[in-house]
């Protein structure tokens, strides 16, 4: 809505939602919020504030503050699973400060912290049943992480994917062999051996100096990547094995002592495909929902809510409340409000409109003739990926094709773009569980069949895997038709999908925002609706 990437608050999209549905914060029931880097019960004044931002400073019995950041994650986690019981890992940097002894500064590195939550959930009813690295100064998976992410001068928490598709160029050094960033106590508690001063790169090199082992700690500038070295993919592929490693065995730990074969992840963590991938094959069954960061809390919050004020906890005799159609949570824009913001686009000089008899066959012959396109339907997706509303697509059989798309997004060569493949035909292409629901949304990394690799070599990894994401008529029925039109054309059931934005750009919500992207990154043509647009 605001156009800023990552852009904080609530004001502006809670200031859309009243406007275009014509409400008013008394026509809202309740409003449940969760903090960050607070104390689990947040002060009087940031109580206040929020009251008077939602206008219902009169009606305070309306705010319901969320026990924990962690239960949010969770809830949004276990009830849109398909699950009756779970356990529920919860993985990111920080969530609620537990103890907020320490003031004045550096308040979350002082006091006992969330930081890897575990719960029990049954029917409606959830329940904390651990916690590891909640001491001051300790690194969970997600500091970790971070903090290589930052060594390698690839961003802060949100661009950790990029480490994670680095990884897959390293190689095991015979001097990481063996040392370990995580242990597990007699109690089957994570703890940290490595240090946390708040200083990503300082504490990268501090760890491995505690074992003489000595990597650069005086560059000239840590916000330039050096993801061209051996070392920076060596590095890479030793944070990526150490989170594959250490997760496990806290899984293996949590189904011993329970019983229990289903985990929902939830947290940044569970953005981590190859983790996730690395759990399942151990025989569980998995869930991380398509929003597990920090933007799913809304939902969760929301859900958290719904369940408490409609009396389904406490009772395991009441059903599971189950939700359903939580993919795509935008907007809905009619097709008369596309129509006009097309026509109306106020660089109309700049584009060329056309209405094709067929969108889907017209769009498939274009991206089989090697053009990259952005594709514009229905709601926005909700969540880190994009999934077939708002994305760029393309041909998946070239890798020039992908080098293309990759630096018209401004995205750094080395990372993989994902395919979007027909339910029906994935199983020619990838290894894959077909009762998983992960590969539904872009959430876990799959093998490709060597015999089919070479067909779709846009969408192969260095490491020989893909990101799938498998497309079911019933759930995407337009992006399942233009993959289908593609697979009459080519024979390859799939295309690339990649997120409509350029890097440093949100994805976009509207067609306005749409046709702005495609001047702006200069792709080939947008399909907006049943519109095919493109550059003068």
């Amino acid at each position: 809505i605001s156009r800023k990437k990552h852009d904080g608050g609530f004001l502006n999209s809670y200031k859309f939602i009243l406007d275009r549905y014509g409400l008013k914060p008394s026509d809202i029931d309740y409003f449940c919020i969760s903090f960050y880097g607070n104390p689990l019960i947040p002060d009087e004044e940031i109580v206040k504030m929020h009251l008077k931002e939602l206008g219902i400073e009169n009606n305070p019995e309306k705010l319901i503050i969320m026990p924990s950041h962690h239960l949010s994650h969770a809830y949004a986690a276990y009830f849109l699973s398909p699950f009756d019981e779970a356990i529920i890992m919860v993985a990111d940097n920080e969530g609620n400060l537990l103890f907020p002894k320490y003031k004045g500064g550096n308040e979350l590195y002082n006091n006992y912290s969330e930081r890897n939550s575990y719960y029990w959930a049954k029917k409606n009813n959830m329940v904390l049943i651990e916690r590891d690295f909640e001491e001051p100064g300790s690194v969970g998976f997600g500091k970790a992480y971070n903090k290589f992410n930052r060594y390698l001068g690839l961003g802060n928490y949100l661009s950790v994917g990029k480490t994670m598709g680095l990884s897959s160029y390293g190689k095991p050094r015979e001097e990481f062999k063996n040392i370990d960033i995580w242990k597990i106590d007699d109690a089957g508690k994570l703890r940290s051996n490595m240090k946390d001063t708040n200083d990503a790169y300082k504490d990268v090199p501090n760890f491995f100096k505690e074992y003489n082992i000595f990597i650069p700690d005086d560059r000239d500038d840590y916000s330039k990547p050096i993801y061209n070295e051996q070392l920076a993919k060596d590095l890479a592929f030793y944070i990526q094995e150490q989170l594959n490693k250490w997760s496990l065995e806290k899984v293996k730990i949590l189904r011993e002592k329970t019983g229990i074969n289903n985990i929902c992840i939830s947290g940044g963590v569970a953005l981590n495909g190859i983790m996730n991938k690395k759990i399942e094959d151990m025989g569980i069954k998995v869930f991380v929902p398509p929003y597990p960061s920090d933007p799913g809390q809304a939902l969760g919050n929301a859900i958290y809510a719904y369940i408490k004020k409609n009396g389904l906890n406490d009772n395991v005799l009441i059903p599971k409340k189950n939700f359903e159609n939580f993919t795509y949570l935008g907007t809905d824009y009619a097709d008369i409000e596309i129509e006009n913001e097309v026509n109306n686009y106020k660089h109309r000089e700049k584009i060329k409109i056309t209405i094709p008899e067929n969108i889907y066959k017209f769009a498939a012959s274009k991206i089989a003739e090697g053009k990259i396109l952005g594709w514009f339907q229905n709601r926005s997706e909700y969540g880190e990926r994009a999934l077939g509303n708002r994305s760029i697509i393309a041909d998946p059989r070239t890798e020039k094709i992908r080098d293309r798309v990759n630096t018209l997004k401004r995205r750094e060569l080395f990372r993989p773009i994902a395919p979007s493949v027909l339910k029906e035909e994935a199983d020619k292409f990838f290894k894959y569980d077909e009762d998983s629901v992960l590969t539904k949304y872009m959430l876990e990394i799959n093998e490709v069949k060597l015999q089919n690799a070479d067909k779709i070599k846009g969408v192969v990894h260095v490491d020989n895997t893909s990101r799938i994401q498998i497309v079911d008529k019933k759930d995407n029925e337009k992006y399942y038709k233009l993959i289908s039109e593609f697979y009459k054309i080519t024979g390859i059931p799939m295309i690339i999908n990649t997120s409509f934005n350029a890097a440093g750009d949100p994805i976009v919500e509207s067609a306005t925002d749409a046709i702005d992207s495609l001047i702006n990154m200069q792709l080939d043509g947008l399909v907006c609706n049943n519109f095919y647009i493109e550059l003068c």
